[in-house]
């Protein structure tokens, strides 16, 4: 079942549930990728991964504006909608996993150039990593190697 799938079956299931926040993410998210196949043609779970990250960026820098101005009520239901988003995404590399691929890029490499480390680590954990988390690793690993 690919992604969009499973979002209108899920949006199915939370209709019959009345879970209203779930319902609605799922609304927005299913807009954002038709946004998206108007403009480029039809969306592989990939790009559904990526349009749900571009979302989950936005919440995020919502809730650090709820916090600051001390809205409870909005950072509930910030954090709700980002546990949505969440559930939708693979399951994230843990440090171990991550410093595992970067040693492999790095005994692999020809340069020690961090901008196309950069770029071949992050081929290869696929979206499965943030990029802050890696340059923080990659940079660790680059400063261990000299």
């Amino acid at each position: 079942m690919t992604l969009k799938e499973q979002l209108i079956e899920d949006m199915k299931n939370a209709m019959r549930a009345h879970e209203t926040l779930k319902l609605d993410m799922i609304r927005m998210i299913r807009s954002e990728v038709k946004n998206f196949e108007i403009d480029h043609g039809e969306a592989n779970d990939e790009m559904v991964h990526k349009i749900i990250k571009t979302m989950l960026k936005q919440q995020k820098e919502a809730l650090v504006d709820f916090k600051r101005a001390a809205r409870q009520d909005l950072i509930d239901e910030t954090q709700a909608k980002i546990a949505v988003l969440i559930s939708y995404l693979p399951t994230e590399l843990s440090d171990a996993e991550l410093e595992q691929v970067i040693g492999e890029v790095l005994s692999t490499a020809t340069t020690q150039d961090f901008g196309p480390l950069m770029g071949q680590v992050m081929k290869k954990v696929g979206g499965r990593a943030d990029g802050g988390r890696v340059t923080i690793l990659l940079k660790k690993a680059l400063a261990n190697c000299n």
